[in-house]
Order: C-alpha cells, then sequence, then structure tokens
C-alpha cells in the first residue's frame, strides 16, 4: 500500500478514476436504508451515492499484530450508486451497482486493481408496524441477491489472486435478515441481524466463505425541527462479523509457505453524524474501529473503515 507520504495522492487518484467511470459499489454501510426496519412510502423513491474507505492489515491468530517484515497494509475504496422503490408502503426493491478500488503494498511487491464489483438487488418486507403518539417500530425482512458481475479471476505475477483480494465473488450469493427500528421521541434505536450465503456458480472452486453480521444502535435527533425542518442525529453502534474461511480450488485458505489463511470474527465500534435538511435530502458520515477480533491464522483484516452518503428523495 502506499506511503504515509504518497497516500494522498493514491486517495487522489482513487477519488478521481471513480467518479470519471460513474461510481458504483454496494456496502452496506454506505447504501441508505437497507438495514433498519423502516421502508419507502407507496411510490417514493431514494437515489444514494455512498463512499467507503477500508484499511487492512496483518494479524495473526488471537487478532494481535503479526510482526513480519513483510506484513502488508492495504486500502479498499468502494463507491454505491443505488435506487431504491417502495413498490407498496410496506415493500422497498432495489439495485446497487458496484465500482472497487484496491490498493496494496508489502516490502516486497505493490499491487493495484479497479473495476466494477458484483451488481446487488435488493428487497425489503416491513411486516410489522406499530405507532403511539411520538412513538413506533417498524420490523422488516430484509434480503438482497449478489450477482457474479465483478472480476473474480484477476491474477499477478502469473497467480491468480485469493477470493477475498478479487473484485467480485464468482458467484450468485443470497442474504437475508431481521431488523427492528423504535423510534421514541428523539431517540432511535436499531438491532439487526443479517447472513450471507456464498456459493460457486462459475464452477472455478473458488469462494469467499459464508457471513453474518449484526447491529445494535442507539441515536438521538438533538436538532428537530418541526416538519418539514431540518434535523441532526448522532448515533453510536457496535458490529459484530463472523466470516467462514475462503475456498480456493475447493479447499480452505490455509496458513501454508507463505500464504494467507482468511475468516474469523470481529466486533467493532463506531459512530455517525446524520443530517437532513429537508425532507428530500440525506447526508451521512460514519466510522468504525475494531474493538475485538479472532482470526484464523495470519491474514489481511479489518483495520478501519470510514463512510460517507449522499441521498435524494423523490
Amino acid at each position: 500500500m502506499a506511503t504515509p507520504a504518497r497516500f494522498p495522492f493514491v486517495l487522489l487518484r482513487i477519488v478521481t478514476s471513480a467518479a470519471l467511470l460513474a461510481i458504483p459499489a454496494f456496502a452496506q454501510g454506505s447504501v441508505l436504508d437497507v438495514v433498519d426496519g423502516e421502508t419507502l412510502y407507496e411510490g417514493g423513491r431514494l437515489f444514494s451515492w455512498g463512499f467507503e474507505l477500508d484499511r487492512e492489515e496483518v494479524l495473526r491468530s488471537g487478532g494481535s499484530r503479526l510482526a513480519d517484515p513483510n506484513a502488508s497494509h492495504s486500502y479498499r475504496f468502494t463507491s454505491t450508486l443505488a435506487l431504491q422503490y417502495g413498490l407498496r408502503n410496506n415493500l422497498q426493491i432495489g439495485v446497487a451497482v458496484p465500482y472497487v478500488v484496491d490498493q496494496s503494498e508489502s516490502l516486497l511487491d505493490e499491487t493495484s486493481s479497479a473495476g466494477v464489483g458484483d451488481l446487488e438487488l435488493l428487497g425489503k418486507w416491513r411486516f410489522y408496524r406499530w405507532d403511539a403518539r411520538g412513538v413506533s417500530i417498524n420490523t422488516s425482512l430484509i434480503t438482497s441477491l449478489s450477482l457474479p458481475t465483478g472480476e473474480d479471476d484477476r491474477t499477478e505475477n502469473g497467480l491468480e489472486l485469493e477470493p477475498d483480494e478479487q473484485l467480485g465473488s464468482g458467484g450468485i450469493d443470497p442474504s437475508f435478515g431481521l431488523a427492528i427500528t423504535p423510534e421514541p421521541g428523539r431517540w432511535r434505536f436499531n438491532a439487526a441481524i443479517l447472513h450471507q450465503v456464498r456459493t460457486d456458480t462459475d464452477g472455478d472452486h473458488d469462494r469467499l466463505g459464508s457471513s453474518w453480521f449484526a447491529e445494535l444502535a442507539i441515536g438521538n435527533r438533538f436538532w428537530l425541527e418541526a416538519y418539514p425542518g431540518p434535523f441532526m442525529r448522532a448515533d453510536v453502534f457496535v458490529h459484530w462479523f463472523d466470516e467462514a474461511r475462503d475456498h480456493v480450488g475447493g479447499a480452505f485458505v490455509l496458513n501454508s509457505g507463505g500464504g494467507f489463511s482468511s475468516g474469523g470474527e470481529r466486533v467493532t465500534a463506531g459512530a455517525k453524524w446524520a443530517f437532513r435538511p429537508r425532507p428530500s435530502l440525506d447526508f451521512q458520515l460514519s466510522g468504525e474501529v475494531p474493538i475485538w477480533r479472532d482470526v484464523n491464522g495470519p491474514q489481511l483484516a479489518d483495520d478501519w473503515s470510514v463512510q460517507f452518503s449522499f441521498g435524494y428523495r423523490f
């Protein structure tokens, strides 16, 4: 990856190339109104444009940093164009088109790649809503289907890269989950859990490990004007991730011969700032860092992540 002195120039190059290519890439952290219990009103549309920057570092089992002269760092920049539609007042569908830029560097090598990732079809069905004066609770089933539009057989120096270094998964990957969002007064609580199943539909026997994701969040609208006035909200949240081992050639990716392992668990904590100057506009900025990690052998694992999202409702 880029050294600290060079990183601003790398980031500028990333942002410039993404803008020129119309930028997309689904990431749950930067697509608005996906992982919660609320749905768009019937006929409502939400366009969102999000950015996510993730840094990874080499860890060993137990989650501690690996003291290795060849240890590398990587940055993945993901931007997301998404459009969602309220088919009914309790049924929301959408699509997210991806673009991903990877930059990685070690003492031995430097690599980079960029391209369209896997297109996502999104769906959410709100099956329960409870309202009282100043209070509401929305509960929804969430689902998505990832289609293999991203490159999944990229090579470096004649060797195919491991699944988590590819731009796409190479499989038709469904996910499903549940979210509940109580909103008493100025407060907003959210709890969600999702499971993504990874498949090998292209038959190359390489695939990412299936994963689980969960969120617990609490937010407060510290500035709230009467409709259609603006509001600002501050959230704090905890995320849990559990990822199974990846497969290459039908076998687990193992730490042998200097190679990397895969899979593990982590818990992250973060904060989010949300601003809605008027009902049609949304701005969100968030960041998160791991507070606990346990990985399956030495591997690149998430170190920190920041996200920014813009939404337009019409």
